[in-house]
């Protein structure tokens, strides 16, 4: 395993076999149990804003200004093909398994082919990896662009050419208009790169491209923001809203719940234990390692520095936290942790067989977590949207409030319940409506003389729950925290 730079990229030694292996092992991971869960609300959401007219599909993310619209309009392509939730998920499932071929190109270019493929099969088997390459959102294809953009910047630095510049530029524009937070890791990681090889002290044509590029960046600035324009007063006006929640506290609690999430955890919410602290031990080793090696400080930069300007743009602006906002940080922590173990493990035979040891380690907890995650990791609406479909379409369909709402229409009417008409035409006679936890709308929604149905979540008790207690319910325990339908008859 080498760690130094080589005259001949190390990638391109890597046998094409063990590329194939690579691919097809995050492919097959990615693509297994597709259609376990139905979709949950941010999935629901995406499939119902790029439905109806173009007029509406830009109206909607527009208004919504969360992401930037390059994923939106690659779905929404995708839909010439008419196809079910599971399939709406397969250019997700193609972008995370590039990424895993990408990260390995990266690290294989940067610090040896055992580093590569050692961080490549890391991130083909993370939990939170496979998780985001399963969902039909904007974070599989940000991360690709992310990581697609630095391997280009690598390539440019190492053979500067105009082909491979104009491949840089359309690769960091599209990460600017795939993801916000990835744009801005992205800019850090990529400059670290950059000025890491123009400071290198050996004279190279490695370091005068650098030196040149960043001498012409602000011109290359000027022309991504050009590109950028038509998006930009989205940006400006997402930007200048009320955050819709409090700065996240700076806590052990917090930091524990975002360690989980990206060693083997499950899922949002997964216990962080002891296999946790030894993998963060061995990602902050590779940190250190990576801080003293030439050609992988950038890496070093990117999970660090990339991190603490994610963590900052939350306190300036906090949207619902998730632990999801550090993906495009986060996705580097296998590499780091792949890198301090190809850094051990080529000293001497007994360091070796302890780095065998904790490979073997960490692919078996990943395999753990990704039996849980494949097992339980998601709702699944499907059962209650067809037990209310079922039900007469004249009978009203209330929810406890506005994310039930969203997730019972999209299962009981489809895609096209947010624009209308459906498919052939026809118009939804399903009224669903949200009573925004408050029993005294029961009233008024309630038609008289009529029976309907009113969706409760489970966990904790209120008004609401307290109001509907005599009423028969059935139980649907798959979905979105434990769900109730609840048959409201005023024969009662």
């Amino acid at each position: 395993m080498t760690l130094g730079p080589s005259p001949d990229p190390p990638a391109e030694r890597i046998p094409p076999a063990a590329w194939a292996a690579l691919a097809a092992v995050a492919l097959s991971i990615r693509l297994y149990r597709l259609d376990h869960f139905s979709f949950w609300l941010d999935e629901v959401m995406q499939s119902l804003f790029i439905h109806g007219t173009w007029k509406q599909f830009w109206e909607s993310i527009r208004f919504d200004a969360v992401h930037p619209p390059l994923d939106y309009i690659l779905d929404r392509f995708f839909e010439v093909f008419r196809p079910g939730d599971a399939a709406r998920r397969i250019p997700a499932v193609l972008w995370g398994t590039g990424s895993v071929l990408l990260l390995a190109a990266l690290m294989a270019r940067r610090a040896g082919r055992g580093a590569g493929m050692l961080a490549g099969a890391f991130l083909a088997l993370a939990p939170f990896h496979v998780r985001y390459s399963q969902e039909f959102r904007p974070y599989s294809l940000g991360v690709f662009l992310v990581l697609l953009s630095l391997v280009l910047l690598d390539r440019f630095l190492e053979r500067p050419g105009a082909a491979r510049l104009a491949a840089l530029y359309f690769g960091c524009l599209a990460a600017m208009y795939a993801l916000y937070l990835g744009a801005l890791v992205l800019a850090v990681a990529a400059t670290a790169l950059a000025v890491e090889d123009a400071l290198s002290p050996e004279a190279s044509a490695r370091r005068s491209a650098a030196r040149r590029l960043l001498a012409w960046s602000p011109v290359f600035s000027l022309l991504l923001a050009a590109a950028y324009l038509p998006w930009l007063p989205v940006v400006r006006e997402a930007a200048m809203r009320a955050s819709p929640t409090r700065p996240p506290e700076m806590t052990a609690d917090r930091l524990g719940h975002v360690l989980a999430f990206y060693g083997f955890g499950s899922g949002d919410g997964a216990a962080f234990g002891f296999a946790e602290i030894v993998y963060f031990f061995l990602a902050a080793g590779g940190v250190i390692v990576a801080i003293r090696r030439p050609r992988l400080r950038f890496l070093a930069a990117w999970v660090v520095a990339g991190s603490a300007a994610v963590e900052l743009l939350e306190h300036l602006h906090p949207h619902f936290f998730g632990p999801k906002h550090f993906l495009p940080a986060g996705v580097a922590l296998p590499a780091a942790a792949a890198l301090a173990i190809a850094a051990v493990g080529q000293r001497n035979l007994l360091r070796l067989g302890a780095c065998v040891l904790a490979v073997a380690g960490i692919l078996a907890c990943d395999a753990r977590g990704l039996h849980r995650y494949f097992e339980r990791g998601r709702p699944d609406w499907r059962p209650l949207g067809a037990y209310l479909r079922a039900s007469p379409a004249d009978q009203r369909i209330l929810t406890e409030n506005a994310y039930a709402q969203l997730c019972v229409a999209y299962f009981v009417v489809g895609p096209d319940w947010l624009h209308g008409p459906l498919p052939g035409g026809r118009q939804s006679r399903r009224s669903i409506l949200s009573l925004d936890g408050n029993p005294a709308s029961i009233a008024w929604l309630w038609e008289p003389g009529k029976t309907a149905w009113l969706v409760l979540f489970g966990g904790k008790a209120s008004a609401l729950k307290a109001w509907a207690e005599p009423y028969p319910g059935v139980a649907f325990p798959a979905a979105e925290a434990g769900a109730v339908v609840k048959r409201l008859d005023r024969r009662r």
